[in-house]
C-alpha cells in the first residue's frame, strides 16, 4: 500500500452461513493505519465565520495521519499544534502537495508474509484452502475449502465500496452468500443500473444507426459510453460484475473516446465487455480479436497478407494473453500478424476478404497451421486465439494481472499459482477464479494493502455518503468531468495497455487535491448539483447534537465502525480548529458543518482511502 493519498496517474496532462452474521463475526476490524492519510476539511463558511480556516487543521490533521506506523497509542497529540490560520486555498495544496512527497512508493511486502502465515496456518489446522490441498493427514482433496470471508474486505475490493444497502444485505446473508450473489449477477435484481442504462439509449444503437445519428468523428456516444460506465459503477446492485467490466475493459483497453473508433466503441463496450465480462476468457478473447472497434482501433482492418500490419499481433501476445514475459519473438510476431490478416472495415461494415488473408504455413508460439486456403483463415484464426486463450503463460498473467487488482500490488506467488491453476482447470472460466481468490487465505491476509485509484475514490465516497443518480444523463457527465480532471476518466487511456493498477503510478499531488476538492463539494452539495447530493442535512439519518457523537456517527457511516483512536483525535483537532462549538443544536448550521468537515475529513483518511 503506498503511503500518502493515492494520487493521480501518469496520464494525468492528456485529454454465507448465517454463522456469519452473528455479532462477533460483524465487529469491524481496524484497518492498519501506516500512514496513507492527507490534510482534510476544507470549508468555505467555516473559514469566514470562524476567523480561522479548516485549511490549517488540515494540514495538522494530515501529519497526524500520516505518522503511521504499528499500533495506536493510548493518546495522540499533534506537535507544535494545528489551529494556525491561512489565507488562501494554496495552503491546502501545499500541505496536499507535502503530504504526498513524503511518501511515494507502495510497499506490499506484509501481503505476502501474511499471506504465508495464513496458509501455514491453515494446513496446520488441518484445513484446505483455494490456494492448495493439503490435509493434515498429509493427503490431497479435489474440493477446496473455503476461508472464512471478511464483509469490508469483500465491499471494499469485489464492489467500488460500500452503501447503506449493501452494508445491510452483507450483515444480514453473510459474506459467503454475499459473494455467491455477486458471482451471479444475471439473477440480482438492479434497478439502479437498469435506470442508468434508460438515461442512455443511444448506447443500444447499431453501428449503421451511429453512422446514421451522428456526423463523421463525433464524440457523442463514445461519452455517453464513459459516463454509462461510470454510472453503474455508482448505482448498480451488480457490484463485482461491475469491477470486472472495468478490469477487462482496462486489459482489453479501447480508449474511449478515441476518434476512429465514434460509431462502434460503445457496441465494444456492450457485446464484448459487457457481455463476457464473467464468463470465460476464451469468449471475451474472441470476441474482441475481430470486433470492427479492435480492427480499427490496432489496424487489424487494414492488415494484409501483402502489407501485414504487427499491432494486433503483438498486443494479442504483449498485453492479451501470454504477457510482456511470455517469452514470445519477433517471427512470432509476424507469423500473427500473418495469420489475423483478411478482415476489412469500410463504411460501417466489417468483412472478411479470402484475397486479403495470407496463405501458407504458420507458426506461432508453438501454434501450428498449414493455413493453406483464404477462405480457412478465420477458422485457422480462431483456433490461434483459443491456444493462446489456454495457453500456461496466459493463465499465469491473468491470475497475476488478478491478484494485483484484487489483492496486493505485489501478490503473493502461491496465489498466482493457484489462480492459474484453477483457470485451466475451467477451461478459462472466470468466475471459478474469481471464487478462488476471494476464499484464499492471501486475499484474507491482504487488509489494506490495495489503494484506490481517483475513480475508485470518488465513486467510493460518493456511495458511502449516499450521493443519488440525477433525473438525466447530463448529471454523470458531471461526474465523469470530475474523474476525468482527477486524471482516471472512465475507458479514458490513450495506450492499449490500459489504467495502471499499482499504487507508484499514481502519485501527483494536482490529482490528490482534484479529488480532495470534489470530495468537500459532493459532501456540502455544493457540486455535481445535477446528481441527488444528500448534504451535511442528510448525510447522517440521525443527526448527533454533541461533537462526539457526530465523529462517532460519521465513522460508522463511512468507514462501518466507530472511528479509532487516531482518527477521532484527528478529527477533534480539526473540529477545534474552525472554533465551532462542541454542543451542537439541532439543524443548525454549525451541527450541519460539524458532520461535514468530519466526513470531508474521513473520506481522505487511510481507512477509506485504501482497502
Amino acid at each position: 500500500m503506498a503511503d500518502g493519498f493515492p494520487p493521480v496517474g501518469n496520464d494525468s496532462g492528456r485529454s454465507g452461513s448465517p454463522a456469519e452474521s452473528t455479532p462477533d463475526f460483524r465487529t469491524r476490524r481496524t484497518l492498519r493505519e501506516n500512514g496513507a492519510g492527507v490534510a482534510a476539511g476544507l470549508s468555505r463558511r467555516s473559514m469566514i465565520v470562524s476567523g480561522a480556516t479548516a485549511v490549517a487543521a488540515a494540514g495538522g490533521t494530515g501529519y497526524l495521519l500520516m505518522r503511521g506506523g504499528g499500533a495506536e497509542s493510548a493518546t495522540t497529540s499533534l506537535p507544535g499544534g494545528s489551529a494556525a490560520s491561512a489565507t488562501t486555498n494554496q495552503t491546502a495544496a501545499d500541505a496536499l502537495a507535502s503530504a504526498t512527497a513524503s511518501s511515494s512508493s507502495a510497499t506490499s511486502t506484509s501481503a505476502a508474509a501474511k499471506a504465508s502465515t495464513a496458509t501455514k496456518a491453515a494446513t496446520a489446522a488441518g484445513t484446505t484452502t483455494a490456494a492448495g490441498t493439503t490435509t493434515a493427514a498429509g493427503t490431497t482433496t479435489a474440493a477446496a475449502k473455503k476461508v472464512r470471508a471478511d464483509p469490508d474486505l469483500l465491499l471494499g475490493r469485489a464492489s467500488y465500496g460500500r452503501t447503506a444497502t449493501s452494508d445491510r444485505l452483507i450483515g444480514k446473508i453473510g459474506a459467503s452468500a454475499w459473494l455467491e450473489r455477486q458471482l451471479r449477477p444475471a439473477k440480482i435484481k438492479d434497478p439502479g443500473g437498469l435506470a442508468v442504462d434508460a438515461q442512455f439509449p443511444d448506447l443500444k444503437w447499431s453501428i449503421a444507426q451511429a453512422r446514421k445519428g451522428l456526423k463523421v468523428g463525433a464524440w457523442d456516444l463514445m461519452q455517453d459510453t464513459s459516463a454509462h460506465h461510470l454510472g453503474r459503477a455508482l448505482f448498480s446492485n451488480r457490484e463485482l460484475y461491475e469491477v470486472m467490466v472495468d478490469f477487462w475493459s482496462n486489459h482489453l483497453n479501447i480508449t474511449c473516446p478515441g476518434g476512429d473508433v465514434w460509431d462502434t466503441r460503445h457496441r465494444y463496450q456492450r457485446d464484448v465487455i459487457r457481455k463476457h465480462a464473467m464468463t470465460s476468457f476464451e469468449d471475451l478473447l474472441l470476441a474482441s480479436a475481430f470486433h470492427p472497434s479492435m480492427l480499427v482501433f490496432l489496424n487489424g482492418a487494414q492488415s494484409t497478407g501483402q502489407a501485414p500490419n504487427e499491432n494486433y499481433a503483438r498486443e494479442v501476445l504483449e498485453l492479451h494473453t501470454v504477457g510482456v514475459n511470455g517469452g514470445y519473438t519477433e517471427k512470432d510476431i509476424q507469423h500473427s500478424a500473418l495469420l489475423l490478416t483478411g478482415w476489412t472495415f469500410n463504411e460501417g461494415k466489417r468483412a472478411y476478404d479470402p484475397s486479403r488473408h495470407y496463405t501458407g504455413g504458420i507458426k506461432a508460439f508453438g501454434f501450428k497451421s498449414a493455413n493453406s486456403t483464404g477462405a480457412g483463415g478465420p477458422a485457422a484464426q480462431r483456433r490461434y486465439l483459443r491456444y493462446l486463450a489456454n495457453h500456461p503463460k496466459t493463465a499465469r498473467n491473468i491470475a497475476t494481472k488478478l491478484a494485483t487488482h484484487f489483492v496486493s500490488d505485489s501478490p503473493p506467488k502461491s496465489l498466482i499459482t493457484a489462480l492459474a491453476k484453477v483457470y485451466t482447470k475451467n477451461d478459462t472460466a472466470i468466475v471459478p477464479v474469481l471464487r478462488a481468490l476471494f476464499t484464499s487465505p492471501e486475499f484474507a491476509a491482504s487488509s489494506g494493502e490495495k489503494i484506490r485509484r481517483p475513480m475508485e475514490q470518488v465513486v467510493a465516497s460518493a456511495r458511502a455518503i449516499g450521493v443519488k443518480n440525477g433525473s438525466s444523463s447530463k448529471a454523470l457527465m458531471d461526474m465523469y468531468y470530475i474523474v476525468k480532471d482527477a486524471g482516471h476518466g472512465p475507458l479514458s487511456w490513450t495506450m492499449p495497455n490500459g489504467y495502471a493498477d499499482t499504487a507508484d503510478s499514481w502519485q501527483s499531488p494536482a490529482g490528490a487535491l482534484q479529488v480532495f476538492n470534489s470530495t468537500t463539494a459532493m459532501v456540502h452539495g455544493w457540486w455535481p448539483t445535477r446528481m441527488s447530493l444528500p448534504g451535511p442535512e442528510k448525510i447522517l439519518a440521525k443527526k448527533p447534537t454533541t461533537r462526539s457523537a457526530v465523529i462517532t456517527a460519521v465513522g460508522k457511516k463511512v468507514f462501518g465502525r466507530a472511528p479509532t483512536k487516531r482518527e477521532r483525535a484527528a478529527a477533534v483537532n480539526l473540529l477545534a480548529g474552525t472554533k465551532l462549538p462542541t454542543a451542537l443544536k439541532a439543524n443548525s448550521w454549525e451541527q450541519h458543518e460539524t458532520i461535514a468537515l468530519t466526513t470531508t475529513l474521513f473520506l481522505a483518511a487511510p481507512a477509506h482511502l485504501s482497502v
